[in-house]
């Protein structure tokens, strides 16, 4: 199975007035301008089956313009709201799915690249700026410690691709 964990796109920033809950924080213009963009780089490299997201209203746009894109459903998953690394890979390998695209935050989307390497989501390190992607592959169902990292793009790398298709 292949896993592309994507952090959500660039949101209004924490602590914004009339954004007293963090969950409903959208995405800026911007972000969503930029996201739309390094989505278009995306789909020059890797396909997707299916999208999952976090049910935090960011994650969730991020997911929409990706559905937009790639013309795929989207689940909402809390646990991809909430870090629980293990669920989201029991709910990952539940599915009948090649692609999964993971919609989230960071720390967990980097947290959850670790479990998915090394079996611990404190061993490894990584940097998941806001709409980067990264591509795993599975030997089996996903589980800790099963997956090699295929690659981990960031937005400004996925623009350019999408500039050059």
């Amino acid at each position: 199975m292949q896993l592309c964990l994507i952090r959500h796109a660039i949101a209004v920033e924490r602590g914004t007035a009339g954004y007293v809950d963090d969950r409903v924080r959208p995405l800026t213009p911007e972000g969503r301008k930029r996201m739309r963009e390094a989505a278009l780089g995306l789909k020059g490299v890797v396909s997707l089956d299916a999208i999952a997201t976090s049910p935090v209203l960011r994650a969730r746009q991020t997911a929409e313009i990706l559905e937009d894109l790639y013309k795929v459903r989207v689940q909402t998953w809390d646990s991809l709201g909430n870090g629980s690394h293990h669920e989201v890979l029991t709910s990952c390998a539940a599915t009948s799915l090649d692609a999964l695209a993971l919609v989230g935050h960071e720390p967990w989307m980097s947290e959850l690249l670790s479990v998915l390497l090394t079996g611990d989501a404190t061993l490894m390190s990584s940097v998941f700026r806001k709409g980067a992607a990264a591509l795993v592959s599975t030997y089996g169902p996903p589980a800790p410690g099963n997956g090699t990292l295929e690659w981990l793009i960031q937005p400004g790398a996925l623009r350019k691709l999408a500039a050059k298709a």
